[in-house]
């Protein structure tokens, strides 16, 4: 099961999700928080998607992105928001969110969106996916995977499958492995070379 994390500090919204996903046979909700200090405090926790708002007290959530990428490597972070400011979005999606939705959206739709997320998609809207391919239109050329990265054969394979602009769920399909060793791989990827976005990944190997 999908272990979900939640940072909501709207009492209301946060426990419409616990009841929601309650019962789920896909999601588990591993902790929630009205914000990210108290988030932080919940013990034994390592969620593999985040449902982060971005007006939270004590501490943005636009501003936490990076730290908790940083504190959760691998995580997948939907941004769940009123916020409909483009510079916004475009700013947490390069700083380590993977998707954005929007409050209000059906229950259905919020379970959908984190299955998507989880298994290396996206959701966004067409005018911020423009804004994310107009940011890559500087790289032209990729470049081979280098050998003094410390990375391992496979991790390389699904760094360049990444790079390439592949999917977790299509990364696995040609590797022949699961989408949690895929997971597991991206994981130790970022540790090694000290990055927390796919972003920065590609911006290592997508240089001219």
């Amino acid at each position: 099961m999908i272990q979900l994390g939640i940072i909501e500090d709207n009492e209301v919204i946060r426990q419409s999700l616990i009841d929601y996903f309650a019962n789920d046979e896909d999601i588990c909700i591993s902790a929630t928080a009205p914000h990210v200090d108290a988030f932080y405090a919940t013990a034994d926790i390592s969620p593999e998607v985040l449902l982060l708002d971005l007006y939270l007290p004590h501490k943005n959530g636009k501003e936490s992105i990076r730290e908790l990428c940083e504190r959760y490597k691998g995580v997948s972070i939907i941004i769940h928001s009123v916020a409909d400011d483009y510079d916004t979005i475009f700013y947490c999606l390069c700083n380590g969110a993977h998707s954005y939705l929007t409050k209000g959206e059906s229950l259905d739709k919020v379970k959908e969106t984190i299955l998507t997320t989880f298994q290396g998609g996206s959701q966004m809207s067409v005018e911020i996916a423009r804004k994310v391919v107009e940011y890559f239109s500087n790289n032209k050329q990729t470049q081979s995977i280098k050998n003094d990265n410390g990375l391992n054969d496979r991790e390389k394979d699904v760094v360049q499958l990444i790079v390439e602009g592949k999917s977790y769920k299509m990364v696995a399909g040609e590797l022949n492995i699961s989408i949690n060793t895929v997971r597991k791989y991206i994981k130790s990827i970022y540790r090694k070379l000290n990055i927390n976005t796919s972003i920065e990944l590609a911006n290592i190997y997508l240089r001219k």
